[in-house]
């Protein structure tokens, strides 16, 4: 498939997923009816619509005082990353579309020779803090051509500690 056409319809993607979640999002709110798949599913939604804040941390919150707390986590944590994934994969089909550029810029060069060393941290860190910047690290790690599973492990790491917290939090309240 040509990247262009592969980088749009990822692109397309995401702005269906944040439009149908800024549509949507009473339904969202309320989401605690749903059940673990509902949990699995909107953060999955929430993770993959690219530069939308989504409360999604609220329905963790409310599942963790529903369920077990280390369930919620589970499901939260995978869901969101395989949301995340999206931002990687769009940059990752950035580079592709801008590879000869890309490799023989030095700038790139060093940047791609130290978030390899160092990205582990960051991605972990930027994962586990709640940011509105976490869909830029997944294109930035994309276009430096970071592994694949690698980043997801991490995100999944990183997520899992955030929303076990967060649904600790939950089953006190």
């Amino acid at each position: 498939m040509n990247n262009k056409i592969y980088a749009s319809l990822i692109f397309a993607l995401s702005v269906f997923l944040s439009i149908t979640f800024f549509v949507y999002q009473d339904f969202f709110r309320d989401s605690y009816s749903l059940g673990l798949i509902g949990l699995f599913f909107i953060n999955l939604i929430s993770s993959a619509s690219l530069f939308l804040s989504a409360p999604a941390f609220l329905t963790v919150i409310a599942g963790g005082n529903l369920y077990p707390p280390l369930l919620v986590a589970i499901l939260a944590s995978l869901g969101a990353a395989f949301g995340d994934m999206i931002s990687f994969i769009f940059g990752l089909s950035g580079r592709k579309l801008t590879r000869e550029r890309l490799e023989r810029n030095p700038k790139i060069l060093f940047l791609e020779k130290h978030f390899k060393k160092h990205g582990a941290f960051i991605i972990f860190l930027m994962a586990f803090i709640p940011n509105p910047f976490f869909d830029a690290i997944g294109i930035f790690a994309g276009i430096l051509n970071y592994s694949p599973i690698r980043f997801f492990v991490i995100i999944l790491i990183g997520r899992f500690f955030r929303y076990w917290l967060l649904a600790q939090f939950g089953s006190i309240l």
